[in-house]
């Protein structure tokens, strides 16, 4: 009769679709075999507003052609909860589908 076991699994910050968490010799045993290991294999959700592409984090910012031309501050809730403010610099004009990288508000590094 098979064994009924319940795994309790820490994803790590940083993990992402295909990382692995393997519990070695864990597996269903049987006579004159050695007990296999079992993997978990992480798939990540689609968020509804951030993309992950790497450890980066893609979202989109609907600004006005006013503020494109005239400057913006606007403030999103990261992942984890924490504000993030965006803004244009002085005398910068936005051009449609342009990039803002802010740095170190990308996905953890695992380990």
């Amino acid at each position: 009769m098979a064994e009924k076991k319940l795994f309790s699994i820490e994803v790590e910050p940083g993990m992402k679709t295909g990382d692995t968490k393997v519990y070695e010799n864990e597996g269903e045993q049987h006579i004159d075999a050695i007990q296999g290991d079992i993997t978990f294999i992480i798939e990540q959700k689609v968020h509804p507003t951030f993309k992950r592409v790497g450890d980066n984090l893609y979202v989109n910012l609907d600004i006005e052609l006013q503020e494109a031309l005239l400057g913006f501050s606007k403030t999103i809730t990261h992942l984890d909860g924490h504000l993030v403010t965006v803004t244009s610099l002085p005398n910068e004009i936005i051009q449609p589908f342009s990039w803002k990288i802010i740095p170190n508000e990308g996905m953890p590094k695992r380990g």
